[in-house]
C-alpha cells in the first residue's frame, strides 16, 4: 500500500513539471522582423568626438585691378568680332586681299593689347590666333573716292608701289585743273618705290561740292588720311607736295597736322585766293621744306623766295628760268624731278 502510495504522488509529479514547462514562453529571436505597414525605425547616427581633419585651403586668384579687366575684356571682344567677320567674309566669299587685311588688322590689336598685359604682369592665357599673311607688294593704279570732314565727296587715283612699309606723297592740283596733270610724275614717283595719290580738289575734276578755298586744307587732309591707311605705306614717312593754289593748300595743310614727314611747293604764292602762306610756314616749324619757282614767274619767284627765308627746318630752294608756272614745270630737261626725287629720298629715309 505504502509504495502504491509513493507511484502516486512520483507520477503526478512528473505531470506538473510537464506542464508548467508547456507554458514557458518562446525565446525572442536576436532580429525583429517589422511589418511591411508599420513605421521604419531611423536610427540615431553615431557621433564621433575625433575631431575632423583640418580643410584644404584652395589658392585665391588676386583680382584684376578695374583697368587690367577692361583690357583683357578689350582683347577678348577683339578677337570675338575678329572671327565674327572672318564668318561673314567667308560668307561672302571676299576676296583674298580683304581678308588678309582683316586678319592682319585684328591680331595687330590683339598682340598689342596681350603685350601690355605681360608688361603689367597680368596674368592671362594667349589666344589662339589665325596665321598672318604678309601684305603684298604689287604694282598697281586704281581710282578711290573720299569723304572731307565737311561731307564733301572727292574722286582720287592711287599709285600703289611695288614695295611694303614704303614712303607716301599726297599731290594738290593747281587752280582750275585736276588730278590728272600730276599723272606722268606720279608714275615716276611710283616707280621709285613711293605709294601717291592725287585727288581732284572739291570744285574740280570729278570730284563734288565747291570752290571753297579756305576749307580745302580738308581736302588734303582726306588725301592723307588715306594714305597712311594703306598696309603698305608707312604711316610716318608722308610728304604733301602742291603746285601754285595746290601748295598754298599743301602748307596750310601741313602746319595743322604735325605728323607730315615734309612739303614741297611748286610755284607758291603768299596769297593766292585768300590761301596765305606765311604764317603757315611758320607754324610748319622745323620741318623740311622744299621750293621750286621759275624766274620769269615773277609773283611766284618773288613768293618763293620770301617763304623760304621763312622756313625754320632743313630748307631747299630752287629758282628755274622760263620753265612755266606750278605742275607746267615738270616734264623738262630741267632738273626739276631729280632735284624733288633727291630731296624726297632725304626726307623720308630711315
Amino acid at each position: 500500500m505504502k509504495r502504491l502510495t509513493v507511484y502516486l504522488i512520483v507520477f503526478t509529479l512528473i505531470l506538473l513539471l510537464a506542464a508548467c514547462k508547456s507554458e514557458t514562453p518562446a525565446a525572442t529571436p536576436s532580429s525583429t522582423v517589422v511589418p511591411a505597414t508599420s513605421t521604419p525605425v531611423i536610427s540615431t547616427p553615431v557621433v564621433s568626438t575625433t575631431p575632423p581633419p583640418a580643410a584644404t585651403t584652395l589658392p585665391t586668384a588676386t583680382p584684376l585691378a578695374p583697368a587690367q579687366q577692361a583690357l583683357l575684356e578689350e582683347r577678348d571682344m577683339a578677337a570675338h568680332e575678329m572671327f565674327a567677320t572672318l564668318e561673314q567674309a567667308k560668307a561672302q566669299d571676299f576676296p583674298e586681299e580683304q581678308t588678309g587685311k582683316i586678319i592682319r588688322t585684328y591680331v595687330a590689336t590683339i598682340e598689342a593689347i596681350e603685350a601690355r598685359l605681360d608688361e603689367e604682369n597680368v596674368p592671362f592665357a594667349p589666344l589662339a590666333l589665325p596665321p598672318t599673311p604678309p601684305v603684298k607688294a604689287e604694282k598697281k593704279i586704281f581710282d578711290i573716292g573720299m569723304v572731307t570732314e565737311d561731307g564733301v565727296h572727292l574722286k582720287g587715283t592711287y599709285y600703289q608701289p611695288a614695295a611694303v612699309n614704303a614712303p607716301g606723297v599726297a599731290l594738290l592740283h593747281m587752280l582750275g585743273r585736276k588730278r590728272g596733270d600730276w599723272d606722268a610724275f606720279a608714275r615716276q614717283l611710283q616707280d621709285a618705290g613711293y605709294g601717291v595719290i592725287t585727288i581732284d580738289l572739291r570744285g574740280h575734276g570729278e570730284s563734288g561740292g565747291r570752290r571753297d578755298w579756305a576749307k580745302m586744307p580738308l581736302d588734303a587732309a582726306i588725301a592723307t588720311k588715306f594714305i597712311r591707311s594703306r598696309e603698305e605705306i608707312d604711316p610716318d614717312r608722308i610728304v604733301l607736295m602742291g603746285a601754285s593754289i595746290g601748295a598754298n593748300i599743301a602748307i596750310n595743310a601741313a602746319a595743322q597736322d604735325p605728323d607730315i614727314a615734309g612739303v614741297a611747293l611748286l610755284s607758291p604764292g603768299l596769297d593766292y585766293r585768300g590761301v596765305k602762306t606765311e604764317e603757315a610756314v611758320k607754324q610748319y616749324g622745323a620741318r623740311p621744306l622744299f621750293i621750286a619757282a621759275s624766274s620769269e614767274d615773277d609773283y611766284a619767284a618773288q613768293s618763293a623766295r620770301k617763304l623760304d627765308s621763312l622756313a625754320q627746318g632743313p630748307h631747299q630752294l630752287l629758282i628755274l628760268d622760263n620753265q612755266g608756272h606750278g605742275t607746267q614745270m615738270l616734264g623738262k630737261d630741267n632738273g626739276l624731278e631729280k632735284a624733288i626725287l633727291q630731296w624726297l629720298a632725304e626726307v623720308t629715309a630711315k
